[in-house]
């Protein structure tokens, strides 16, 4: 299997711990301080959101856009957990030791008792709310920007609207990635500031002969459109499909993930799904070995996507 030369795009855990060390001291992590901020729009309308940026594939902040939600106006951590205090969860989902089961009202103590104490952040990830708490989306409307997304007419509404809570603490960090299956992001964000650092699709992160990473030719590179910016309660962003990003969590935060399905993006999509699904019928083994952190999350990705579509995963084996 050839080698991903792109450090960026690469899945394995010494790549992305070396990716992350250069966000945290070195020129990526001085280039930081001084990138520019993301454009910023307010009362924005959705013809001038479609001429200036989906159809450009430009990113933009769309300030207070979700001001007036339930979500953003009532939600916190204790509002939540009386809420969906027995409501099963898995916190840390992204580390394979690190993950467990517990409830959401045991997230929330968890997460005040260990503040300040120098534990490692804790984090709530790609949580489905709709499956075990479909009252929350009384709280939270149809994003009307993500009115193109193709998935319903490819999956069926159910599969269409997955959209995901990411809950955490202070100091948490997703590190640097790229959506999978050539998905728009959008980002709203309902509790506490998050830190975004992006980089366009075409940034390349290479190595030299001796394996030192070339971050004077990243910083270089016009491709690599470095920018940072902090989201805040009812900021939507828009980051097109295959755009890097990474976040810090200033504060304990709440935000909703929305993705949506450019139909341009639609053959892309497809192969992408249909790879990741044919990986884990046929090598699993292989996929746990060159991605171990994120495997679990495939997995669950897999089995909710075919629940979702009714697809009764035990025939696969007969």
């Amino acid at each position: 299997m050839a080698i991903e030369q792109n450090y960026l795009k690469r899945r394995d855990l010494d790549s992305l711990k070396a990716v992350e060390a250069a966000f945290q001291a070195g020129p990526l992590a001085d280039a930081l301080d001084a990138a520019p901020d993301i454009e910023r729009r307010r009362g924005l309308s959705l013809a001038e959101f479609e001429r200036d940026y989906r159809s450009q594939g430009r990113p933009v902040v769309l300030e207070g856009h979700a001001a007036d939600w339930p979500a953003v106006r009532t939600w916190s951590f204790e509002a939540l957990a009386e809420r969906c205090g027995t409501v099963p969860v898995v916190v840390d989902s992204y580390s394979s030791r690190a993950a467990r089961k517990t409830t959401f009202g045991e997230f929330v103590t968890a997460l005040r008792q260990t503040a300040g104490t120098g534990a490692p952040p804790i984090c709530l990830q790609e949580w489905y709310y709709k499956t075990v708490s479909p009252e929350l989306a009384d709280d939270l409307p149809e994003l009307d920007i993500a009115h193109y997304d193709f998935r319903r007419d490819l999956y069926g509404d159910a599969a269409a609207t997955n959209h995901q809570l990411w809950l955490g603490q202070c100091g948490g960090i997703t590190r640097l990635h790229q959506d999978s299956y050539s998905v728009d992001v959008m980002h709203i964000q309902i509790v506490g500031e998050k830190r975004w650092s992006i980089m366009g699709p075409d940034a390349e992160l290479l190595a030299d002969p001796t394996g030192q990473l070339e971050l004077d030719a990243l910083l270089a590179s016009p491709d690599t459109r470095l920018t940072r910016f902090v989201l805040r309660p009812g900021d939507v962003l828009y980051l097109p499909a295959w755009w890097f990003h990474r976040i810090e969590l200033l504060t304990d935060s709440i935000g909703l993930g929305r993705k949506a399905l450019d139909q341009v993006n639609l053959r892309r999509h497809v192969h992408q799904r249909i790879g990741e699904l044919l990986a884990l019928a046929l090598n699993p083994d292989e996929l746990r070995r060159t991605h171990s952190e994120l495997f679990d999350v495939v997995m669950t990705r897999g089995r909710a996507l075919a629940h979702q579509m009714d697809v009764d995963l035990s025939r696969l084996r007969q």
